[in-house]
């Protein structure tokens, strides 16, 4: 199989491209090359595509102004498509294609109508070729060889005299079609993490990207804030992440990845009812955490006698730390505080729910075994006094106030929902408009008190009263 070759670059003087005999002019050579500058490619197929190789000389130790050069080629998957100045050895003076041999020979010089200093470093000529087939084309054009070629290799100055160089073989031609980048991340929108004020931490699997040789390329990773990749994406902002590679040819490729951080963190909590449960229920249960005040929905299930259930995903205020969250079931139970964990990314909390507060004061009072009297018998399995989830009040509910009597719902802070009531006279609560819970009066001295519980424990309701219900 042919590879490229480039034969010798002979530098001519001024534009004659003297004949001078090659010697080493100077004791630091340069470097002649094909292709030291990248390829440009106008064709993305494999087939049919054209592409530029330049042609170069470097690191001289006085300027040239002429040169001349062969360059051989593989016919079997190129053809010779034409030739042009460089941008330093900007005029082809002669060249010659011999289509039989695979070679192009040409001799290039400076303007003479402006011919400047000439160049210790610069591109010479350019020749534009085409890909006539696709297999292993990557591979068959991936060398370039100085060797002998029409003419002797020589760099020359203005005077003449031969400048030092040494040959730069085997330069790799890559990546002559575009590519693109495969498994970009997707967008994300998460919320901020749990324990720390910082925001998010997210990690990626990078794409990948490789050229039409199949040589894997280096895809870069940059983000708008300018952070590093291991870096905290900030809470309540959109970070853009920019993934990009780019090839010897000059081809390049990016995508975009967007991370959204949410201005909050999230709360998982677990929720058990204290005492026996003979149902199922759907419970209302406020949950506060800093300045957060939510009434979710909980589903309690029951399992051998005690009920329990868990909110998901609660969105709480951004916090370093949470030393104590609450929890209470509006229509049943006291409020119960714990301190939030971290677990993962979220806040995770635990809470057990004392029952016997029916009308949401945070306190199990006289108040309560009222509303239990006034609500005994047949209920919803949401009724305030049917604390079990059983469908009946009865004395099962009534034991959540009796164990619970007196007891306040606990605080993150001070308490300030007042103090719970052992008694209290059946006209005040006629003034406050509760003059329905006077039926709990059952001794009849006109309070509403501890008594009329004893009573209720030793004898129940009056029949009468039963029959009412």
């Amino acid at each position: 199989m042919k590879n490229w070759i480039v034969s010798g670059l002979c530098a001519a003087c001024a534009m004659t491209c003297a004949a001078t005999t090659f010697a080493g002019g100077s004791s630091t050579p340069g470097v002649l090359s094909v292709n030291g500058s990248p390829i440009v490619s106008n064709v993305a197929a494999s087939n049919n595509r054209e592409f530029t190789v330049n042609v170069n000389v470097a690191g001289l130790s006085a300027n040239a102004v002429g040169a001349q050069a062969t360059v051989g080629y593989d016919d079997t998957l190129l053809e010779y498509v034409g030739i042009a100045g460089g941008d330093d050895l900007n005029t082809i003076i002669f060249s010659n294609h011999d289509a039989t041999g695979n070679k192009i020979f040409f001799a290039s010089g400076v303007n003479p109508f402006s011919p400047g200093p000439g160049v210790a470093t610069g591109n010479v000529a350019k020749l534009t070729f085409r890909t006539v087939a696709t297999a292993n084309a990557c591979a068959d054009l991936d060398a370039i060889i100085l060797t002998t070629g029409m003419a002797p290799t020589k760099i020359t100055n203005a005077d003449g005299v031969s400048l030092a160089f040494t040959s730069l073989d085997n330069v790799t031609l890559n990546s002559l079609g575009a590519f693109s980048l495969v498994g970009v991340p997707g967008n994300r929108s998460v919320a901020a993490d749990a324990g720390t004020i910082s925001g998010s931490l997210q990690s990626f699997t990078s794409p990948t990207a490789s050229n039409t040789c199949g040589s894997p390329l280096t895809v870069s990773f940059s983000r708008s804030d300018s952070a590093a990749a291991s870096a905290y994406y900030p809470a309540n902002a959109t970070t853009t992440i920019t993934w990009s590679a780019t090839d010897a040819a000059g081809n390049s490729a990016s995508g975009t990845t967007d991370v959204a951080v949410a201005n909050y963190q999230l709360l998982d909590a677990d929720v058990a009812l204290a005492g026996a449960s003979l149902g199922n229920s759907t419970r209302s249960v406020r949950f506060k955490a800093g300045a957060s005040n939510q009434v979710v929905s909980v589903a309690m299930i029951d399992n051998a006698g005690s009920a329990s259930g868990s909110a998901s995903n609660l969105q709480v205020p951004i916090a370093a730390t949470y030393s104590c969250v609450s929890a209470k079931d509006v229509a049943h139970s006291l409020t119960d505080t714990a301190a939030a964990s971290v677990a993962g990314v979220k806040w995770d909390a635990d809470f057990v729910l004392k029952q016997g507060d029916s009308n949401n004061d945070d306190l199990v009072d006289i108040l309560d075994f009222g509303i239990y009297v006034g609500d005994f018998g047949v209920a919803g399995a949401s009724d305030v006094s049917n604390f079990n989830g059983d469908l009946l009040v009865n004395n099962a509910d009534f034991g959540f106030i009796s164990v619970n009597f007196l007891a306040q719902g606990e605080a993150c802070g001070s308490f300030t929902g007042g103090n719970p009531r052992s008694q209290i006279a059946v006209r005040q609560l006629r003034r406050q408009g509760l003059g329905h819970l006077a039926a709990a009066d059952l001794n009849n001295d006109g309070w509403l008190s501890s008594a009329d519980i004893m009573q209720y424990m030793q004898f129940g309701l009056p029949t009468a009263q039963l029959s009412g219900q």
